[in-house]
């Protein structure tokens, strides 16, 4: 006999819960609340509960940054080197190649034995600029004293030389 005085209740389940306010239960939640944390600290929801972690993964997240970064700049590097070597391969790169020498040099002793040639023949050009002054005329007045067959001499006033360096 069945009484009629039983009563049936019906639970209700509890609300879903938001994964963003409450902490990750199982491992898979944990490792990607902790991924989620890893690649932007400042705008994850979840942050791991020790400061170890926390301190390890912040870590963790620069030192990724940095080996990506310079991993980028060797990848420069070493692109810029193959198209050297692949110009060097050519007929531009045997004529280049001799002139690379002087706007570079190698080594101490090649940039200061560069640097010696440069002031010699400086100092040379000026020095032989310098000698045929006394004896330089206007060319104009000499071709026109050809020209008539008479003798000028003009006396050029020059304002003294200023190095621009």
């Amino acid at each position: 006999m069945a009484s009629p005085a039983t009563t049936t209740t019906t639970t209700t389940p509890p609300p879903p819960s938001d994964p963003a306010t409450t902490s990750p239960t199982t491992r898979l939640q944990k490792t990607t609340a902790t991924l989620k944390y890893l690649y932007s600290p400042s705008t994850s929801p979840y942050q791991p509960a020790h400061l170890r972690t926390r301190s390890l993964l912040r870590s963790a997240r620069y030192l990724a940054i940095f080996l990506f970064w310079r991993l980028v700049r060797y990848a420069k590097y070493a692109a810029v080197g193959a198209l050297v070597a692949a110009v060097s391969g050519t007929a531009i790169g045997s004529v280049v190649s001799g002139a690379a020498f002087v706007v570079a040099p190698t080594g101490i002793l090649g940039g200061a034995g560069v640097g010696l040639v440069w002031a010699l023949a400086r100092f040379g050009w000026r020095r032989a600029k310098g000698r045929g002054r006394g004896r330089e005329e206007d060319p104009r007045a000499d071709e026109r004293a050809d020209a008539e067959g008479v003798e000028e001499s003009e006396v050029v006033v020059r304002a003294p030389r200023a190095d621009p360096w």
